[in-house]
Formats: C-alpha cells, structure tokens, sequence
C-alpha cells in the first residue's frame, strides 16, 4: 500500500488553472511524490450550473466541456515530465459517485452539514464565495452540494486508490477543509490529511 497519495483537484471556471500553472503543479508533484491523482469534476461542477440556472442537460454538458478542457491541459503537460506512470486520472461516473467508500464519506459530510450549524455556516459561505458575481439568481442550496462532493472524495481519496494518506495540493489555505481535518467541527481529529500549500501561483515572473 502506499503511504501517500497526492490529489490534484482542478476546478473548471476556475482561472487559476490555466496550462502554465497545471504544468507547474504536475512538476511539484513530480518531483514530491510517488503517485498523483489528477481530477476535474463533471458531476459535482453540474451542481453550480444548475444553481447558475442551467437546465439539466445544459448544466451536464458545460461540466463535461470544462473537465475536457482541463484534463487536455494537463495531459498535454505530462508529455513533458518523465515519470508519466506516477500520474491517472480520476473518473467521476465510472470510479467514484458509486464508490462504497466514497458514498460512506458523502453520507458523513451529509450529516455533518445537517446536523452541525457552524459546518453548515462555513460551508455556504465558501460556497457564495466561489459563485459571487456570476448569476445573481444564485440557487446555494444546490451549489453547496459541489463542496461537498469536493470534500467526500478528498476524504475517501486514499481509501479509493489504496493508499494511507492523502495530500492535497493547492496554492492557498483551504479553511473549511483544514478545520474538518483538524476536528474542529465534530472533534474527529482527521490525521490521515493534510494540506499541501505548493507555492505556486499564476504569471510569476523571474528576476
């Protein structure tokens, strides 16, 4: 079993993960580890489409087009890294929505947003926080299912591909994610996580 698995979550409509960038993180990944996880989301990004008012099958379609978008991006950057086999990608239908440890995760964070106030807080207004300034009709009660499904996989990540941690790689503090593997919510220390703060940003320019 590996010891620890690293996950790269690329979140379409996000402009952070523009080919540069997505080209620099597989590099730091690389380099810092043994084997990568790479995912962009076509059934949890259907929820902020709808939310932003697209009907079903509009809202399936522009997930589906952003995830392409990203995954050609990053798989244009492997062809220039050598260890290439460290490096799959995670498929959201096919592997994970029906996965028992991932269903197991999803129906705890579930309940935590049911039942825990200040989880349930935290997580809406992560959740305007990333869909502000795009439809003022809003829906939050189905955009937040995103972050949820988000956090579900990143807990069950290393149960799914057969490792005892996972890492997650991002550029910034994640807060509602680092207070749940901290415990802070329901006092269930979280010790098989951690969050990996990679430094990389967009148009950096070397001096």
């Amino acid at each position: 079993m590996e010891k620890e698995i690293a996950l790269i979550w690329m979140s379409g409509g996000n402009s952070y993960f523009d080919e540069k960038t997505i080209g620099r993180l597989l590099r730091f990944a690389d380099k810092n580890f043994s084997r990568t996880v790479i995912f962009s989301p076509t059934g949890p990004a259907e929820h902020n489409f709808r939310a932003l008012g697209y009907n079903e099958k509009d809202a399936r379609r522009k997930a589906k087009l952003n995830s392409n978008l990203l995954k050609n991006r990053a798989k244009r950057q492997l062809k220039n890294i050598r260890n290439q086999d460290k490096f799959f990608f995670a498929d959201w239908r096919n592997e994970i929505a029906n996965n028992p440890e991932y269903k197991r995760k999803y129906d705890e964070i579930k309940k935590l947003y049911n039942n825990n106030a200040k989880f349930r807080e935290d997580a809406r207004n992560t959740t305007k926080r990333s869909i502000d300034g795009k439809n003022p009709e809003k829906n939050i009660d189905e955009a937040v299912l995103y972050l949820l499904e988000e956090l579900s996989f990143v807990l069950s990540c290393h149960l799914i591909y057969g490792a005892e941690k996972t890492a997650y790689l991002y550029h910034k503090n994640w807060e509602i994610y680092e207070k749940i593997i901290a415990g802070e919510y329901d006092g269930k220390m979280r010790e098989n996580f951690r969050l990996v703060l990679t430094g990389i940003t967009k148009n950096v320019t070397k001096k």
